[in-house]
């Protein structure tokens, strides 16, 4: 018998279709070895929806009220971008359905983890006798405030995200962080002990990248002339400022280069002028993602700004594709220039992407060492089960959660 675990978040993760999803998926399915796990999020479904995701791993939504999803509409027309998960914090306190579903599953659970800081508000109610986890995917409040920007109203939003990531954290029994740098800018943040904050990176199923190499080689396929340069994101605002680089910055300076920019971010750039060498591909599935990987020679990641760590490097690595990115864009991430990756500034691009590709020997060794990372520090699998071990370490050192007699 297993102990039950109870993550509420803001947001849908089945079927995952972008960054936070992916993680959330991803590790939950594999700590579901360990933990019979019931996720619970607000949706846009217009009646309750529940997803069977594995053997002891569900889904559970909850429709957003007529009031909830206009003031996301409105919010976004005010901002020009969706402040989903900061009107979710102000709301879920108020949500009747969402508020009992909450108190029924964590009656039952033994661990409660709120992934994001925003629906604790609901969660604070009814996290008495039980284990509380915070899974920080960002330092959220420094992230807010970069992305809000100045303004009094803007201050205000960014200021409660700051109050409440502050009664998270000074709540929780553990924390985890994706990144040494999230990690250290938390504690510096809310003066925090870092005696309970531990590492949980984010990952990547190895396993679904396997269709890419025949007897553990790389295999390629050529369908047009130029080389291509991809980029995949979501519409994320660093995202759309690291588009902007390719569309402004990269893509005029090398013609003979096909830059190809796949997934939700794409949205954004349909009546923008792009260039005969620049292709759009808004709407990607899992298996479009890695045929789009096999055509592909390189992947980039010209970020400048965000938190967290970035899992479209995972994803570039373990497809065995050379990485060129930014020191904001490998953020987090244990990788060595010139041996996992090339980490360069924005206007260094250019010349690194015509290095990689011009050079046979660093090509290869990019490709095998950045692959040889992810299998040994961001394997999906091996992530959950380092989590499982420090949950059982914890567990049992506070010694009053559920049955004694359970162990992970």
């Amino acid at each position: 018998m297993k102990r039950k675990m109870l993550v509420v978040n803001d947001f849908p993760i089945y079927p995952p279709k972008f960054g936070g999803q992916f993680r959330l998926y991803y590790l939950y399915k594999n700590l579901s070895r360990w933990f019979d796990i019931t996720y619970l999020c607000f949706s846009k479904d217009r009646k309750p929806v529940e997803f069977e995701l594995s053997k002891d791993f569900r889904e559970i939504r909850i429709p957003k009220s007529r009031i909830h999803r206009g003031v996301d509409w409105l919010f976004e027309m005010i901002f020009g971008k969706a402040l989903d998960d900061i009107i979710a914090m102000f709301i879920c306190g108020y949500d009747k359905r969402m508020e009992n579903a909450v108190k029924s599953h964590a009656s039952n659970s033994d661990i409660v983890v709120a992934s994001h800081p925003y629906m604790y508000p609901v969660i604070k109610k009814y996290t008495e006798n039980k284990f509380l986890i915070y899974e920080a995917l960002n330092v959220e409040y420094v992230l807010k405030k970069a992305i809000l920007g100045k303004g009094l109203f803007k201050r205000f939003l960014y200021t409660h995200v700051k109050r409440i990531e502050w009664e998270v954290i000074n709540e929780s029994d553990l924390i985890f962080t994706v990144s040494d740098i999230d990690r250290s800018k938390m504690a510096e943040v809310y003066n925090v002990t870092g005696s309970k904050i531990y590492l949980s990176p984010n990952g990547v199923d190895i396993s679904a990248f396997k269709v890419l190499y025949e007897n553990n080689n790389l295999v390629k396929e050529k369908v047009k002339k130029q080389h291509i340069a991809i980029f995949l994101g979501s519409a994320h605002p660093p995202n759309v400022e690291a588009v902007m680089n390719i569309i402004d910055v990269i893509a005029p300076r090398m013609k003979d280069i096909y830059f190809l920019i796949c997934g939700s971010i794409c949205w954004l750039f349909g009546k923008k002028k792009v260039g005969k060498n620049v292709g759009l591909i808004s709407s990607v599935s899992e298996e479009e993602k890695l045929e789009l990987y096999r055509i592909s020679d390189v992947g980039l990641n010209p970020m400048q700004s965000g938190s967290g760590t970035n899992i479209k490097m995972l994803d570039y690595m373990a497809a065995g594709l050379p990485v060129i990115a930014t020191p904001v864009g490998a953020r987090g991430l244990d990788i060595e220039n010139y041996e996992d990756a090339l980490i360069c500034d924005v206007s260094e691009f250019p010349e690194k992407i015509r290095e990689v590709l011009d050079n046979r020997e660093l090509y290869n060794k990019l490709s095998y060492n950045g692959r040889r990372l992810v299998e040994e520090k961001y394997d999906w699998e091996k992530i959950a089960e380092g989590m499982a071990k420090i949950l059982e370490e914890k567990i049992e050192e506070r010694g009053d959660i559920g049955n004694p007699n359970l162990k992970i």
